[in-house]
């Protein structure tokens, strides 16, 4: 297993740790901001190192590090960073909650991170209930009626979506019998369409799929939730959720198709 593939992810997860627990002894709560952009500088830094090399999987093929996937990384890494820096503004309403909303911010980021590495099914519903849990919190944050209306709505929308996403991923093992997504394609790829058609409960698992995904991206006809969430969220998530889980949304569903397209393939050298 080659854990220094996972540095990256490894370095921004202690540094979440890192400002949760400084949180607790810093006076001056703008030092946390400095923090967390070192964090996202560091594990920029590992991933920009890794360019390059040769795409190799770790984690039992759970996770591949290829161009594609760093350069998504690097993508988030660097949406996150913005909003950090949009976030200082808003240090005097998060009251003593400074820690707890840059290492959430981190902590989101890492989910996206490794949305954009996964090529398995169970992986992919790790990384994202990480970046949503991290999302319900920080749209609340401002504690006040809206916000709080905004949170609590994320968060029952978001359950159902989690719960259909999960029975999908579910329907589908259970008729491929397989959970990476290159062996999905392949036993699909190997399917007759009339096999297919006569298969309900593999097309119902895929539908799921795609109505999970779009609601976790705000996909037409998914996204009635974000009017409410949008506004009471603070303005630095609200700009966070508007392009990073669209992102992180875009990598997941141009990972599936890995192995048609031409132009991922030239990204993953």
């Amino acid at each position: 297993m080659n854990l220094e593939l996972f540095i990256p992810e490894m370095s921004l997860a202690a540094f979440a740790i890192a400002v949760i627990l400084l949180d607790f002894f810093v006076q001056r709560k703008g030092v946390l901001a400095v923090i967390s952009l070192l964090g996202l500088v560091v594990s920029a830094g590992f991933t920009i190192a890794m360019w390059g090399g040769s795409p190799q999987a770790i984690f039992n093929d759970m996770l591949a590090v290829d161009s594609f996937a760093l350069f998504f990384k690097l993508l988030f890494l660097g949406i996150a960073a913005l909003v950090i820096l949009a976030s200082v503004d808003y240090a005097h309403k998060l009251a003593h909650f400074q820690g707890e909303y840059y290492a959430l911010v981190l902590l989101s980021t890492l989910g996206m991170m490794l949305m954009a590495a996964t090529t398995e099914l169970i992986s992919i519903y790790v990384a994202l209930e990480l970046t949503s849990i991290s999302l319900y919190v920080l749209v609340g944050f401002l504690k006040d009626p809206k916000s709080t209306e905004a949170s609590l709505k994320y968060l029952l929308l978001g359950a159902i979506a989690s719960a259909v996403l999960l029975y999908g991923m579910a329907l589908v093992f259970g008729f491929s019998g397989k959970t990476q997504l290159g062996q999905i394609h392949g036993a699909i790829a190997v399917t007759s369409s009339t096999d297919i058609m006569a298969n309900p409960g593999l097309i119902l698992g895929i539908v799921l799929l795609i109505a999970g995904f779009g609601f976790k991206v705000a996909a037409v006809p998914f996204h009635m939730w974000v009017p409410d969430v949008y506004e009471g969220a603070p303005t630095p998530i609200t700009a966070y959720l508007s392009v990073g889980s669209k992102a992180a949304g875009f990598a997941i569903i141009a990972i599936s198709n890995k192995l048609d397209s031409d132009l991922i393939q030239d990204f993953s050298g």
